[in-house]
């Protein structure tokens, strides 16, 4: 196991990290970044020119310190460069019309076509002016839409729309997602609302990346009769996953293979696991080396070429090129050290890698590999070859997952217990896959070879998924609902880090950390708890054309839900869900019903639906009432709290004083977008206040 001490190229990259993370954090907006760069930069000079003249130990102390806050400095000012937001030469709101170059890949869904436009121009009063920024584009799916492809220029009536935040609690934030990818802008382009006006690729060379992976795609087709191993086929050789279904997906998430469906940082991390792996014999000498890296950096970036060079594939096969150069220039050199230069030089490139999942994934991965592996080894290392080559693609497995379970659990909230036994036939039948389908790859065109070559793969990817289908469904096999948070995460890694060192060099104060670390999990996970057991919550859900509501008494919930929302299962997996793992929620099954009991919890709820549709619900002495009707006669105003309107009620701010005694409205999403829009400037003119969960988010009361 290589030592593990704090080296200088780490503290380089700490720092660096450092001043990435404090812009983020506290830094946007700060005016005087250059200038703070600057003046540690000058900081740095003076104290080093005074260590050199004279060379005491606090000297060189101090200029060590400057030297890391002016890496930290410098990082912070080109991070603020990078994530500089373009500037439109006119205000949105004046837009008309915009053109766009597609500079991503275009993806076709089931229902849509999606890709990256870079704006080149926007018009505004009659006038065309020269604009710059990206934006998401959304298409449904059309014969004309169908055919645009990497480097269509279109032309766009209508003006670009800001990312809306999280409509409810814990939601996906997609507007910062696509923030990190310098995306300012999105758009949905209906029909009619767009037209081809030519083509101008950004870049050649993505262009015949792309080219000759539809090529490909087509090759596949004709070779591979059955749709579901050519779905997996096209997205392990070729990153294609437009065709997936949600069964296969979920098959393989639960199975912890999900990075089978996935070309990006864990996946080629695999490859480049296995290519270690088997050209490890040819690895003596400097020629064996040499060679070694050749067919490495050979192999990974073909198939970065093949798989329209995304940008997750070019910054993984960018990483383990530069890691087995470093392997090649310096026979004994750290691996830490070099996966350290490595990240420097993404980081200098594209700071908001940082913030990647598969950036963070691939170097756990990576780490993972070349460090807890050899470990494994030595605890045993059987004589016997194929028991040893077992051995082998377990330890690989075991020490990939270890090094991504921390932060698996903050991004997916799972666990798939039995990991290690798909992984056992995952990692060779996939790696076998790559081999198999990139030799397909090249003699595609050969009659008989290539239909030979195509039914062993076929094959390959039959047995992986019976396989896998199989573990699917053995008892127990996907723990979810965890959630922690980024401190617990860290030290997690502190703890697992601290336990191996332990095993490794037994020595008392590595366990006395680990405990430490244990301890502080532990702690904040009860006091959470505690926390958690005296929320009472009422959350009526923003979800698309649908109602929902969230009654939470401590782990318990009482959930409502019309059947618009029943019918699509995604709408509770995107906006109700993450709400419901952040609390604790464990009784996921509870749909309806006026009392549902979890343990000596038990919801106080009342529930009245009316002759017209309408439905009373009274929680916590508080009164809402989700009105689809006017009563016909009401003696004297009702007492609610709260009036949620539905289904384009017809009613006047007159009416519903005289019938209800609130003043406050809530305005759902199973209502018109005019309706909302005329109810609210009517309801707000009245002296209601009104919230619009579409424009507004999630409504909440908290006790």
């Amino acid at each position: 196991m290589p030592k593990l001490v704090i080296t200088g190229t780490l503290r380089l990259v700490g720092s660096f990290v450092v001043g990435i993370l404090l812009y983020h954090s506290i830094g946007r907006g700060f005016p005087f970044a250059w200038e703070a760069a600057a003046f540690f930069m000058l900081l740095f000079g003076l104290l080093a020119w005074r260590a050199f003249q004279k060379p005491l130990a606090r000297n060189r102390t101090r200029a060590g310190v400057a030297g890391l806050a002016a890496v930290a400095a410098v990082s912070f000012w080109g991070t603020s460069l990078k994530n500089k937001p373009a500037n439109l030469p006119v205000p949105l709101a004046e837009i008309t019309h915009y053109q766009i170059t597609f500079s991503k890949s275009v993806a076709l869904k089931p229902t849509s076509v999606s890709s990256v436009g870079q704006v080149q121009a926007v018009r505004a009063n009659g006038k065309w002016y020269k604009a710059s920024g990206k934006v998401a584009v959304f298409l449904p799916r059309s014969e004309s839409a169908d055919s645009l492809k990497y480097g269509q220029q279109l032309l766009v009536k209508g003006s670009l729309q800001t990312p809306a935040e999280p409509a409810n609690p814990y939601q996906f934030n997609y507007k910062r997602y696509l923030g990190l990818q310098h995306i300012q802008w999105q758009v949905y382009l209906n029909d009619g609302t767009w037209q081809a006006i030519g083509y101008e690729p950004p870049s050649l060379l993505v262009s015949l990346s792309l080219q000759v992976r539809k090529k490909l795609e087509r090759a596949f087709k004709a070779q591979i009769p059955t749709k579901r191993e050519l779905t997996i086929a096209q997205a392990l050789i070729l990153g294609v996953q437009d065709d997936l279904d949600a069964a296969t997906r979920n098959a393989y998430a639960r199975t912890g293979t999900m990075h089978v469906l996935a070309v990006s940082g864990m996946h080629v991390g695999l490859l480049y696991g296995a290519l270690l792996l088997f050209l490890k014999p040819m690895a003596r000498g400097r020629k064996g080396k040499l060679l070694v890296f050749l067919v490495i950096v050979g192999v990974v970036w073909f198939y970065a070429f093949v798989t329209g060079m995304s940008a997750s594939v070019l910054r993984s096969v960018t990483m383990f090129s530069l890691l087995e150069l470093g392997k090649v220039l310096r026979r004994k050199a750290s691996i830490l050290n070099t996966l350290a230069v490595v990240a420097m030089v993404l980081l200098l490139y594209e700071p908001n890698f940082l913030f990647d999942v598969g950036f963070q994934l691939s170097f756990l991965a990576v780490a993972g590999i070349v460090l807890l592996q050899p470990l494994f080894l030595q605890v045993w290392n059987p004589e016997r070859r194929m028991v040893r080559w077992v051995w082998e693609l377990f330890a690989i497995s075991v020490a990939a997952q270890l090094a991504t379970f921390p932060l698996s659990l903050f991004y997916f909230h799972q666990f798939p217990v039995y990991f290690w036994a798909a992984n056992l036939l995952a990692v060779p039948a996939t790696s076998l896959g790559l081999y198999v389908g990139l030799a397909f790859m090249a003699f595609f065109w050969v009659p008989g070879l290539n239909v030979i070559l195509a039914k062993v793969l076929q094959g390959l990817l039959w047995i992986l998924n019976e396989f896998l289908l199989l573990v699917e469904f053995w008892p127990g096999a996907v723990l979810d609902g965890f959630v922690i948070t980024p401190g617990q995460t860290v030290a997690l890694y502190l703890f697992i880090g601290a336990a191996i060192m332990f095993l490794v060099y037994r020595k008392l104060a590595w366990l006395t950390f680990s405990v430490m670390c244990l301890a502080f999990l532990s702690g904040t996970e009860l006091a959470e708890a505690q926390r958690l057991r005296r929320t009472q919550e009422l959350v009526l859900h923003s979800v698309r054309k649908s109602s929902a509501v969230s009654l939470v008494q401590g782990r318990s919930v009482h959930f409502m839900a019309d059947s618009a929302f029943r019918a699509q299962p995604q709408n509770f997996t995107y906006n109700v869900q993450p709400y419901w793992w952040a609390k604790d929620i464990k009784n996921e099954d509870a749909w309806f019903g006026a009392h549902f009991q979890n343990g000596a919890q038990k919801q106080e709820i009342a529930q009245h639906e009316t002759d017209q549709g309408n439905r009373i619900l009274v929680w916590r002495g508080k009164r809402l009432l989700w009105l689809k009707r006017l009563p016909r006669a009401v003696q004297k105003p009702l007492q609610v709290d709260a009036i949620v309107l539905q289904q384009n009620v017809w009613t006047t701010p007159d009416k519903l004083k005289s019938m209800f005694s609130t003043r406050l409205v809530v305005l759902d999403q199973t209502n018109a977008r005019w309706y909302v829009q005329r109810k609210k400037q009517e309801l707000q003119q009245a002296g209601y206040t009104v919230h619009l969960l579409e424009e507004d988010g999630a409504w909440h009361i908290r006790l």
